[in-house]
């Protein structure tokens, strides 16, 4: 029996199935189409909720409904928001999404898949801006080469707290990377993936057009204390290569 066939034996009333956490910055138009999205694809489905975590409550307030909280951000920054939002949470999974990507019916079946295999993380794909696929890879070690793309990831919420896990604060754009490393490496947890896109990326977010040095920096020793000294070889070698590539660029 999964979790959610034992949610419905115990509980007299419907268990919130899906957290998702929608950090904003104003309530636009491109916010208004997210939240619609999402309420057309889970309505009547599962029981859900929206957690908007905003700088200014004021501004969002009249928006606020039973699917719909608005909760004021700790901290600054995008993870400080998202952080706020797992505080916030009661789903049995949770999904982050940015204000102006769009949540696809697709994921409503991603998220039964998982329910079904009891799965810690569920992967799906995502469309990313005018016309590419971004396709999230199960292995583990393709994070040595590339991030997920977080808008096609779904997480079991207390695994966060089974790892003892919040996006680091000091990572300004690849916070997301760090916890995908983490948490890909644990032999105890289930990692599935489900070959559809399950949201549109907008690619045009702040992790497009900004450079996390600091996250680059320590990415070499978070790739050896997660995967081992090979893998770490792999990435000295790799910047070793593309910094003699631009010299011979430069001449």
């Amino acid at each position: 029996m999964n979790e959610r066939s034992m949610l419905a034996s115990i509980c007299p009333y419907p268990a919130v199935e899906l957290s998702v956490i929608l950090p904003a910055l104003r309530p636009d138009s491109d916010y208004l189409r997210c939240i619609y999205s999402l309420r057309a694809a889970l309505a009547g489905t599962m029981p859900f909720e929206i957690i908007s975590v905003v700088r200014e409550v004021e501004a969002f307030s009249e928006l606020a409904s039973s699917d719909l909280r608005i909760v004021p951000e700790r901290g600054t920054g995008i993870y400080a928001a998202m952080n706020t939002g797992l505080d916030y949470a009661n789903g049995i999974y949770v999904y982050f999404i940015g204000q102006d990507d769009i949540f696809l019916p697709e994921a409503v079946n991603a998220l039964n898949f998982g329910f079904r295999l009891n799965a810690d993380v569920i992967l799906g794909d995502v469309f990313w801006g005018k016309c590419k696929i971004f396709r999230n890879s199960r292995s583990p070690h393709s994070l040595v080469w590339k991030n997920w793309c977080h808008q096609g990831i779904i997480y079991r919420r207390e695994i966060f707290d089974k790892c003892g896990l919040r996006f680091p604060e000091d990572f300004k754009v690849q916070a997301d990377h760090y916890v995908n490393i983490v948490l890909a490496t644990r032999r105890d947890l289930t990692i599935v993936k489900y070959d559809t896109c399950i949201a549109w990326y907008s690619s045009g977010g702040f992790s497009t057009t900004n450079r996390d040095s600091t996250f680059r920096t320590r990415f070499p020793s978070i790739v050896r204390e997660n995967f081992g000294l090979l893998s770490f070889f792999v990435v000295v070698l790799r910047r070793a290569l593309l910094r003699a590539t631009m010299k011979v660029f430069r001449r």
